[in-house]
């Protein structure tokens, strides 16, 4: 299977809902993205959105005031208030970012309408990436909690979030972070040094290894490179999270444990009644 192949197979199968934000989106038919205080409820818009046209627009906008043109596309930038649907909750939430109003075209009847489109470009407050595990070291979840705030202002920075996330829990698993030279001198170790004394001191965690080297990369892209887009930084953000998972989270096991009970007894086991 080719490189190619293979990023566009995965990319299918990433399954974190904010990738439903990464491009543009119709206003009126916001998709469902979980409430960043309750998590239960979803945002939805809250009223219209206010509009700032670009120049352009404004130019156009007259010339259709004065019978000089029909209605054409027009762009700028704009915010909205979105609102949690839990009425328990409620909670607000601001969204700002690129703006076009432009023809939406229905693909089951080829009917079309004038609508707003958004491209998203800051949230307040941030949607997570997604909630790490319970037991996830405190400046891991910071970092993380970091990446979420840059993810649509600057995916680079968001990536590089990701990337200081390694190192945090790299640290919290007492992977030193420097090493004396043969010229009797400090250095700092790598990200990718410092993984690969994690992978030889235990070698059962071999595949969380290479998971945390593939975020590793990643985040090294958004340093290296002019953009990643969203959806790249949450690639690596869902790979971040089944490291943690394995980590952190007791339901895989607990549920292997379980697997091999059923299959050792040949069925679900029974309390023997007294």
């Amino acid at each position: 299977m080719r490189v190619g192949q293979l990023s566009l197979l995965y990319s299918q199968i990433v399954s974190n809902r904010l990738l439903k934000l990464a491009g543009w989106v119709l206003h009126a038919s916001w998709p469902p993205i979980p409430c960043p205080d309750c998590g239960e409820g979803i945002i939805r818009p809250a009223g219209d959105l206010m509009k700032l046209h670009d120049p352009a627009s404004e130019q156009l906008l007259a010339h259709i005031t004065a019978g000089m043109a029909g209605t054409g596309e027009l762009t700028g930038t704009c915010s909205g208030t979105f609102r949690c649907s839990d009425p328990e909750c409620g909670r607000a939430v601001l969204i700002s970012g690129d703006w076009s109003y432009d023809v939406d075209v229905d693909t089951l009847t080829n009917g079309t309408r004038w609508t707003d489109f958004i491209r998203v470009r800051y949230v307040s407050p941030a949607l997570p990436i997604f909630t790490p595990p319970a037991k996830t070291p405190e400046k891991v979840t910071a970092a993380i909690h970091a990446a979420s705030e840059l993810l649509w202002i600057n995916p680079n920075a968001a990536a590089n979030q990701l990337r200081q996330a390694i190192e945090e829990l790299l640290t919290s698993k007492r992977v030193r972070r420097t090493e004396i030279t043969r010229k009797k001198k400090r250095r700092r170790l790598s990200a990718h040094d410092r993984i690969e004394l994690y992978r030889a001191a235990d070698p059962a965690n071999a595949d969380i290894a290479d998971t945390l080297e593939a975020v590793k990369w990643i985040g090294n892209s958004g340093s290296h490179e002019a953009t990643l887009t969203i959806a790249e930084v949450l690639e690596g953000a869902e790979l971040l999270e089944h490291a943690l998972k394995e980590l952190y989270d007791p339901t895989g096991s607990l549920r292997r444990a379980r697997i091999k009970q059923i299959n050792k007894g040949k069925g679900i086991p029974r309390t023997k009644k007294k």
